[in-house]
């Protein structure tokens, strides 16, 4: 036998028969994530079921000088849960699944990081007060796992704008380092406490070096997160941001976007859609709520949250008051009257607004997240029409429309997440 084979034997040993595959269908299934490119297969998928069954693993892994990529439900847009190149182990992590422990009174949840974010956001709901974990993890959250999310420093799913990338609430993991071994970071690494509070404290921050780091340093088996009472009152509001003899639609919302975060209001979320996106939503009716509306420009749209109506109506006050300074035109306040920023709070919308890029007719998408400076946006957005210029006749020489474009949102303190790229549409 050659050395995959006697690796997965060895592991077969570890998690048992039906745990391990080397199957060319299950390979393949494996070796491609949300950006569609094929780019190798590995050479076998495992799905442990423990922290102690990682460690095996991974063991076996170094013996044979294997890489090991480790892999969520795979909805990331970066690479990093699939093969690059040919060979390999896929090490799914979605068996370890459970909430662990919920402590109210440090209001820290410890979770395996198989669960998605949605699973574990409905869980916590039902748990005394009502709670969630402030940034609600990516666009796709109802698929994402909390490793996965982890690894990406991922936004987009909710909350961004008020709590920050998914790692900023992350005070603590449990991790298997590539040689077997399991550690903790964060309080829990102090033998002396039994469960986490903060990644701070003990020193060197070591939680630092395994967030947002695509798998690479480690895989994380266990993590602990703050999280908040769900909000007892909430607002939303919708506008359309139209050009003006003196600026572009994405200029005027940058301005607002930059007043809104220096002046440290209580947004929860905040949203653009330029003008390209706004059109497709229409035009595919992708947005039927859309349909029927006389807009001419883009879309921007905020969420707010409050513990008393008198806070929540501060809250609208002090930020309506700065659009509307500005000149946008305020859409109704029903979902059907185009409230997107309802849509996206109420009724899930925060896991759901990215469909868009995959529906309407659209072939592929190839697209990324990036975290940039406010003050650039203008300058993005530039960067992807001229892209559709350059390319505009390639794309329509393979049979496609397309077009390149990004959409933007808020997160704490005061910088933005570009969610773009290029997508190519049936014609």
């Amino acid at each position: 036998m050659n050395e995959t084979q006697n690796a997965y034997e060895e592991i077969e040993n570890i998690v048992g028969t039906k745990f391990v595959s080397d199957s060319e269908p299950i390979r393949y299934s494996y070796s491609m994530n949300c950006d569609f490119t094929l780019q190798g297969i590995p050479d076998m998928v495992v799905k442990p079921k423990n922290p102690e069954e990682v460690s095996e693993i991974l063991k076996v892994a170094n013996k044979y000088g294997t890489k090991v990529i480790p892999r969520g439900n795979g909805a990331d847009l970066t690479g990093g849960s699939k093969p690059i190149g040919d060979g390999g182990i896929v090490l799914d992590v979605t068996l370890m699944n459970k909430i662990l422990d919920v402590d109210e009174k440090n209001r820290v949840v410890t979770v395996e990081v198989g669960i998605s974010w949605s699973e574990l956001c409905e869980q916590l709901s039902n748990v005394g007060i009502g709670y969630y974990t402030g940034s609600t993890g990516p666009a796709s959250g109802f698929s994402a796992t909390i490793g996965g999310g982890l690894s990406n420093n991922s936004v987009g799913g909710g909350g961004a704008a008020m709590y920050g990338a998914v790692t900023e609430q992350c005070v603590g993991l449990e991790v298997v380092l590539p040689t077997g071994e399991i550690i903790n970071t964060g309080a829990k690494a102090n033998s002396f406490r039994d469960k986490p509070f903060t990644r701070f404290g003990l020193g060197a921050d070591y939680s630092g070096i395994f967030l947002g780091d695509v798998g690479i340093h480690g895989v994380k088996t266990k993590a602990s997160f703050n999280i908040y009472p769900l909000p007892e009152y909430r607002g939303y509001a919708t506008y359309v941001v139209e050009k003006t003899n003196e600026k572009i639609p994405v200029e005027r919302v940058t301005e607002l976007m930059i007043k809104w975060q220096h002046q440290r209001l209580q947004l929860h979320d905040f949203f653009y859609y330029p003008p390209g996106n706004v059109k497709n939503l229409i035009n595919r009716k992708i947005a039927k709520n859309l349909v029927d509306k006389d807009i001419d420009g883009g879309l921007l749209y905020y969420t707010t949250v409050a513990d008393t109506q008198k806070q929540l109506d501060y809250n609208i006050e002090r930020i309506e008051k700065l659009a509307e300074e500005v000149g946008f035109k305020k859409l109704g306040p029903t979902v059907e009257e185009g409230n997107i920023g309802k849509w996206f709070y109420e009724e899930d919308g925060k896991w759901q607004w990215a469909n868009a890029g995959w529906g309407g007719g659209f072939l592929f998408s190839m697209s990324c997240c990036l975290k940039a400076p406010t003050n650039l946006l203008p300058e993005y957005h530039k960067m992807f029409n001229e892209w559709t210029k350059r390319n505009f006749s390639k794309m329509t020489e393979i049979g496609a429309g397309g077009a390149a474009g990004c959409i933007a949102f808020g997160v704490y303190p005061s910088y933005i997440d570009v969610a773009g790229g290029a997508g190519l549409m049936s014609t």
